[in-house]
């Protein structure tokens, strides 16, 4: 009792609910990332999808890749090729799944920790890796990009299946930064080796599904073109909503 009143009881029906630890859906990926790391991202996904079968809705990268399940089932299906290559033994590396995962983020920060862990052992440049904050908290999402990327520059190292956007790296002995920084230059005073880079990178882009560009403008010119398109882009199979809503039995 309070002043001499009854002490009032809050019903727990009426209280909210705790916050689970990630919001199902975060920032879309033209907010969340400069744009002009959106080739590389779509690219990313076709290549996640390619090792690992899983689909992925672009605009939600980073939602896809936030508890670490599908980073550590790429790390397996990375590690099991890498081992049939090298005739070494390949040996499971333990993560829990998304169905056991319930709303405990110890688990997730310990699924992105162990991709890390294993991409540093992998021979990633470690100055290129990120922090487990870095994904999960989305602390800065551009160095989660990096690692992933580091990555993708290893495997191709060590010739296996790789994005083609490291493929236009390895082509042109030049960096994903230095390609898109040619789109900065005054197109009329680059050479023709430049010209073919920038169309070359055009016709990624356009193979990933972003569309036709027009390689005489910066690439910030294409982000109304790519904002419309990867609202609705999926790589792999779209899962279908079922339609049939039971009704309440009377």
């Amino acid at each position: 009792m309070t002043d001499g009143k009854p002490e009032r009881r809050v019903s727990l029906l009426g209280t909210l609910p705790p916050e689970p630890p990630i919001p199902d859906r975060g920032p879309v990926l033209t907010s969340s990332i400069d744009l002009k790391y959106v080739p590389l991202c779509v690219d990313l996904c076709q290549w996640i999808n390619e090792y690992t079968g899983v689909s992925i809705e672009v605009n939600q990268f980073w939602t896809a890749l936030q508890d670490g399940c599908i980073l550590c089932d790429l790390m397996n299906k990375i590690q099991q090729q890498h081992c049939v290559n090298i005739d070494e033994t390949y040996q499971y590396i333990g993560y829990t799944p998304k169905k056991d995962l319930g709303d405990q983020l110890f688990y997730v920060r310990l699924n992105v920790e162990t991709f890390i862990r294993w991409a540093k052992n992998f021979g990633c440049d470690q100055e290129l890796l990120c922090q487990v904050g870095h994904l999960v908290e989305r602390k800065d999402l551009e160095r989660a990009l990096s690692c992933l990327h580091a990555v993708a520059r290893r495997v191709a190292e060590l010739r296996m299946p790789y994005p083609r956007c490291v493929r236009l790296e390895v082509k042109f002995h030049m960096s994903y930064n230095e390609i898109i920084k040619l789109f900065d230059e005054d197109h009329n005073s680059l050479n023709e080796d430049q010209i073919h880079v920038k169309k070359c990178f055009s016709d990624l882009c356009e193979s990933l599904g972003l569309g036709k560009m027009d390689i005489s403008r910066p690439l910030k010119s294409n982000a109304a073109e790519w904002k419309s398109r990867l609202s609705e882009m999926w790589i792999g199979r779209k899962p279908e909503l079922d339609s049939f809503v039971p009704g309440i039995p009377e």
